[in-house]
């Protein structure tokens, strides 16, 4: 049960200073997106996108680099080793995911969230 971010609408930034530098990141290889030797820069949605993939990958407390911040999500302790219903355990992944993307200062409102259950 991870999010699908294909399927995010992302309103992106007017410029490139609000989002800072950004880089693309391949989550399959989980490496940088190289081309010609250089890091592929990316901006706007696709810069959102990328942090907001990252954000949820990441989660919180795990990381020392993290340490003196909110980032990241708490997804595993909700869906490892507990027995709690459906029901509670998708009312917490939308109340910890829209809390850890909040903290992105691009990122004004979380709506039509949606959850999907795959085997």
């Amino acid at each position: 049960m991870f999010p699908n971010t294909q399927a995010l609408n992302v309103i992106a930034a007017e410029d490139t200073a609000a989002t800072g530098k950004s880089f693309l990141f391949d989550f399959t290889s989980g490496d940088f997106v190289m081309r010609n030797g250089s890091l592929v820069e990316c901006d706007g949605t696709n810069a959102i996108k990328v942090r907001i993939e990252k954000i949820l990958r990441t989660e919180k407390g795990r990381f020392k680099i993290y340490d003196d911040t909110e980032y990241g999500c708490r997804l595993e302790d909700l869906l490892i080793g507990n027995n709690y219903s459906a029901a509670f355990i998708e009312a917490e992944l939308k109340r910890e995911i829209e809390d850890a993307l909040m903290q992105n200062q691009n990122i004004s409102t979380v709506s039509n969230f949606n959850l999907e259950r795959t085997a």
